[in-house]
């Protein structure tokens, strides 16, 4: 318990510290609820990125707004802390993804509010706000497994797909397996049978759920338990060491010998000695320098993938270091993977006059993600139109990997004057590109849902 009582401390010294000296609250504007902000980052640390119910991704930022529906992913080493406007506060841990399908706060109506987070793996930790206190029975937080509902609480959970588990440092939560009487759509704490209550009060505690359990199991507490999925980095990459040759002299050795005769004076007669005869080694003959051709230095690429990570995610990941990308690039688009940077040279908007285009598969990168497991994925063949004249794309691709078989994954679209484009109209599935501004180069990522998983990855494209 006192890894949570040092973390509660940290957490809320840090949060609210933060919140006192950022400005007012988030402020409530005539846009439709759905795309009113519920809630600012307050602090985030490392590869962090939020994902809005419509729009691109994006890497968030002290100040970032978030809203219902959005979705929000911390790689290895990043970590976000979120103040919503009834004054909760949550972390998302590194290696986590928190949704927050719907957050509703009226503080004339405090009884209506409505609260519904899903942590679909990782760790989070939600102290609650005034919705949570004076609407219990309409605050949810779901995994994968089970739904969690709240009795004035501060609490911590991770969760996979095989195992959820959580812990309370004050208040109490009530966990219950999902079912017909216990449904992920409704709200509150499930009153089933096997819903099991877990106070602060009980002491050093833990309650753990698992598809082959009847009913969640009450444990003692142990340290780490709730520790990140990676570690907390905050993004540090380490340098790369240099070697130091020795000097070229080091072990070259001259061996003078006599050549010919040497004359000298000896008793005031001169003579002529001749040695004797050196016997040496043949000479070693200098080494054949190879002089190359001449190097012309090829233009830096318009585009290129930058990864959050610091080494690449698998065989066949072409993209770089973030440093190494954006080095005269500006952001683009981006995942919870990767970003795509493109140089821009002082303009964002493509070159006028650019016509309808065929681009053929460069280069692809794909992975099967499913319960925490990532295994290796493969893009076979693609297509992509750009009609800059129309401003409209499409694309096709066949993605396959041995958990999934061959999959389809089709997309069209609106491009914009910069050359961006996505599409989100299908559920689970979205694609999001730029292309370069003179029209010669492309590159988009792809994520679809497949089974219990996601098969995402990225791409390039050149036309002839």
């Amino acid at each position: 318990m006192s890894s949570f009582i040092q973390f509660r401390s940290a957490f809320l010294l840090a949060a609210w510290v933060v919140a006192f000296f950022a400005a007012g609250p988030v402020r409530a504007d005539a846009q439709p609820a759905s795309q009113r902000p519920v809630g600012e980052i307050t602090m985030s640390v490392g590869p962090v990125i939020r994902t809005p119910a419509q729009g691109l991704p994006e890497a968030v930022h002290r100040g970032s707004p978030v809203l219902p529906g959005d979705r929000l992913d911390t790689a290895e080493g990043g970590h976000v802390h979120i103040r919503f406007i009834d004054g909760a506060l949550v972390s998302v841990r590194p290696g986590s993804r928190l949704w927050v399908e719907d957050y509703k706060y009226d503080p004339q109506h405090v009884s209506l509010s409505l609260v519904r987070f899903k942590l679909e793996y990782g760790v989070a930790r939600a102290i609650s706000g005034a919705a949570a206190e004076g609407a219990r029975d309409r605050f949810r937080l779901n995994t994968p497994l089970v739904a969690i509902g709240v009795r004035g609480t501060d609490f911590v959970v991770r969760t996979g797909q095989l195992t959820t588990r959580a812990a309370v440092n004050q208040g109490a939560i009530i966990m219950a397996p999902f079912s017909d009487d216990c449904k992920a759509q409704a709200l509150g704490p499930c009153g089933t049978p096997s819903a099991r209550l877990l106070s602060a009060d009980m002491g050093q505690l833990l309650v753990e759920f698992r598809p082959q359990l009847a009913q969640p199991e009450i444990k003692p507490l142990q340290s780490g338990v709730f520790a990140s999925n990676g570690q907390d980095s905050h993004g540090a990459t380490p340098g790369s060491a240099t070697a130091i040759g020795r000097s070229e002299s080091e072990g070259l050795a001259t061996t003078a010998l006599a050549e010919g005769a040497v004359k000298a004076v000896i008793d005031g007669h001169t003579t002529v000695t001749t040695p004797p005869a050196v016997v040496t080694p043949d000479p070693v003959p200098p080494p054949v320098v190879q002089v190359p051709d001449p190097v012309i230095a090829k233009a830096p690429p318009n585009l290129q993938w930058g990864r959050w990570a610091a080494v690449a995610a698998g065989v066949g990941d072409f993209s770089v270091t973030r440093a190494q990308a954006s080095d005269g690039r500006s952001v683009t688009v981006g995942s919870e993977q990767y970003v795509l940077y493109r140089a821009e040279n002082g303009s964002s908007d493509l070159v006028p006059g650019l016509g309808s285009y065929q681009f053929n598969l460069d280069k692809s990168f794909a992975q099967y993600q499913s319960a925490g497991q990532v295994s290796a994925a493969a893009v076979q063949q693609g297509s992509l139109t750009l009609d800059f004249g129309n401003r409209h794309f499409a694309t096709n691709l066949l993605v396959s990997s041995q958990l999934t078989g061959p999959i389809g994954i089709a997309g069209a679209g609106f491009i914009r004057g910069d050359g961006i484009f996505s599409d989100r109209s299908v559920d689970g599935q979205a694609i999001a590109g730029a292309a370069a501004l003179d029209g010669k180069s492309a590159g988009y990522f792809f994520e679809k849902s497949v089974g219990t998983g996601s098969l995402s990855g990225i791409t390039l494209w050149s036309r002839p």
